[in-house]
């Protein structure tokens, strides 16, 4: 089988390769840190039985570039990896294209089983996926029930913390339009501060640390 592999942390690429050659008894074929990186080598994907995609990456996310692979009629089966579980990647990765999903905290045997079926036609995810998964579908307040899909978009950057005058400037938007969205996705999700807002932007992963 040929793989290819898109990380960007190069010691985890490195045991990434090394299972693909040795316990897969694989090829490599094509290996990047980034997506501006695979971009252009996006002609040797179509050789390859597999890709391994981080969905958090320097300059842009995984799970939008499947989508991107998709509406360019590039067909490869995808097994997505991240070292996060929150909601809202959970729930993208439920709606996405991707054939499955790994924990970076799983066991290495783990990645093994969700590579050989991942890569013979079928899907795999991972325990902490599926439970995190039926978790939310048996939660009511659950934003996947409560927000729109642009409600849930616009979270993103609402929780980032910029002003509205900022986040209307960056997205193209009016700032009473951000201060609408705004006001709707609380009222919807039962928070009532700018603190309360990043905080569950935060835990559910619709924004991180570093996005702050």
């Amino acid at each position: 089988m040929k793989f290819a592999i898109v990380e960007d942390q190069i010691m985890f690429r490195a045991l990434l390769r090394r299972l693909l050659v040795e316990d897969c008894k694989g090829e490599v074929v094509l290996e990047a840190g980034s997506l501006a990186e695979v971009r252009k080598l996006l002609d040797g994907l179509t050789m390859v039985d597999l890709l391994l995609l981080d969905i958090r990456l320097p300059d842009g996310d995984g799970i939008e570039f499947v989508e991107e692979l998709n509406k360019s009629n590039v067909a490869i089966p995808v097994l997505l990896l991240s070292s996060s579980c929150d909601d809202y990647i959970v729930h993208r990765v439920n709606r996405s294209f991707a054939q499955g999903f790994v924990h970076k905290d799983d066991e290495p045997q783990m990645l093994l089983t969700a590579i050989q079926v991942v890569a013979a036609g079928g899907s795999f995810y991972s325990p902490r996926y599926e439970i995190k998964r039926r978790e939310m579908a048996k939660a009511p307040d659950s934003f996947a029930k409560l927000l729109s899909p642009r409600e849930q978009e616009l979270l993103r950057h609402l929780g980032t913390g910029y002003a509205d005058a900022e986040l209307a400037s960056a997205l193209g938007l009016s700032v009473d339009t951000v201060k609408t969205h705004r006001r709707n996705v609380m009222t919807k999700l039962n928070l009532h501060t700018a603190q309360e807002l990043q905080a569950y932007a935060l835990k559910t992963g619709f924004t991180t640390v570093d996005h702050l």
